[in-house]
């Protein structure tokens, strides 16, 4: 590949893995699309958020919302890692 054939988003994704802040790109990249997906009501019945290592870790407030959410997660799985447009999720752990 010549050097007349990269996009930015080339030079960015190298910028952010010489700098080792890749991975905290893609965890503020996979919250927004949480946030996105799921609205504003169950945004901010979200008490804590964390992804690493393809885990993405939910805390919610409601237990009758963690049990909806425990039964809803392979479904939000797969439409946040549709909507990044890769397997960036493997697995959601939800307390």
């Amino acid at each position: 590949m010549n050097w007349e054939d990269r996009t930015a988003d080339y030079y960015i994704q190298r910028m952010l893995r010489q700098w080792d802040l890749a991975d905290f790109a893609t965890e503020v990249e996979v919250e927004r699309v949480y946030r996105q997906l799921a609205g504003d009501l169950i945004s901010r019945l979200t008490q804590r958020l964390s992804f690493k290592k393809g885990t993405l870790r939910l805390k919610y407030m409601s237990a009758a919302l963690r049990q909806e959410m425990t039964y809803r997660r392979e479904s939000l799985r797969d439409k946040i890692n549709s909507e990044l447009g890769a397997e960036v999720v493997k697995k959601i752990i939800i307390t």
